[in-house]
C-alpha cells in the first residue's frame, strides 16, 4: 500500500472523528477512494478546499500532497452566526491547532485567510503555483457565492481534476442545488457521482472515477441517477453500516 493510501486509511480510522466538522463517513470514504484513484493514476495537481471550517475535509487534502504539490485552504478563519456559540467555534485557530497535533505540516502559503468572493482565479495559481486536481467548494451557500466559487474552481482546474460541490440537494441550503445546476448548463465538466456532495469533472474522466467509488460496495449502496442528462453513481450510506453507528453512539453516550 503506498503513502498516500496508507495516510488517509489512518486518518480515517483513528483521526477524523477527533476533528469538528459536518463530513460524514461516507463522504470521507468517497473523497478518498477520489483521491487514491489520482494517486494511483498518477494525477498531478494541487489540492484546494474554499470553506475549510475546522479542517476535518482540508486534512485529506493535506495528506494527498505529493512532492511538489500544495493544498491550500481558503477561509475567513472566523467564527459566523451558526458556529460562534457551539462546539464548532474557535475557527481561527482549529486548522492549524489540528494540523499540529496530527503531525501535518502546513505552510504559510497553504493557508489562504480571505474571502473567497475576493479574489480570482489567477491568485489561487499563483498561491500555488500551478492548477488544482482536487477541489472542495464549501464556502458561501447563497447563489451568488457558489456560483462564484464553482468559476474560481473550473477556471483553476486540471484536465482531470475533480469539483466536490457540498451541500447539494440540502433543502436548507436551496441555492446549492440551483447555482450547480445553472453552472453544469454552461460548462463541459459534468456530473459523475452523489453523496451528500455533487461530484463534477471531465466527460473523458467519467468512468475512471466511477470505478473507484463502485468499489464501496461493502460500505455502500450503490445505484445510478440522472442528473442533466448523465448517469451518476449515488451512493448511500449502507443500512448494516448505519444501524452500527447509531449503536455505537448509543453506546458512547450510556458511557459517558
Amino acid at each position: 500500500m503506498n503513502t498516500v493510501s496508507t495516510a488517509l486509511d489512518r486518518y480515517f480510522k483513528h483521526s477524523m472523528k477527533t476533528v469538528r466538522g459536518y463530513m460524514g463517513s461516507l463522504d470521507a470514504l468517497a473523497i478518498a477512494a477520489l483521491l487514491k484513484c489520482q494517486d494511483r493514476a498518477n494525477i498531478t495537481g494541487h489540492l484546494c478546499e474554499i470553506g475549510v471550517h475546522h479542517g476535518r475535509l482540508f486534512l485529506m487534502l493535506a495528506l494527498s500532497r505529493r512532492p511538489g504539490e500544495m493544498s491550500l485552504a481558503i477561509d475567513l478563519f472566523e467564527d459566523d452566526a451558526i458556529n460562534s456559540c457551539t462546539d464548532h467555534a474557535g475557527r481561527d485557530r482549529a486548522l492549524s491547532v489540528n494540523a499540529n497535533r496530527l503531525g501535518i505540516k502546513l505552510s504559510n502559503r497553504e493557508v489562504f485567510k480571505t474571502s473567497s468572493l475576493e479574489i480570482t482565479a489567477a491568485d489561487i495559481v499563483e498561491r500555488t503555483g500551478g492548477a488544482v486536481r482536487f477541489f472542495s467548494v464549501d464556502g458561501c451557500h447563497l447563489y451568488n457565492g457558489v456560483e462564484h466559487d464553482l468559476r474560481l474552481a473550473e477556471q483553476t482546474l486540471t484536465p482531470e481534476g475533480i469539483i466536490a460541490i457540498d451541500d447539494f440537494f440540502s433543502p436548507k441550503w436551496a441555492d446549492v442545488s440551483f447555482a450547480a445546476g445553472d453552472f453544469l448548463r454552461h460548462t463541459e465538466l459534468i456530473p459523475f457521482a452523489l453523496t451528500s456532495k455533487l461530484y463534477v469533472c471531465a466527460p473523458a474522466e467519467a468512468g475512471r472515477y466511477q470505478a473507484a467509488l463502485r468499489s464501496l460496495t461493502d460500505v455502500a449502496q450503490i445505484s445510478s441517477v440522472q442528473i442533466l442528462g448523465q448517469t451518476v453513481v449515488a451512493l448511500r450510506e449502507s443500512v448494516v453500516k448505519r444501524g452500527f453507528e447509531v449503536l455505537r453512539g448509543r453506546v458512547r453516550a450510556a458511557l459517558a
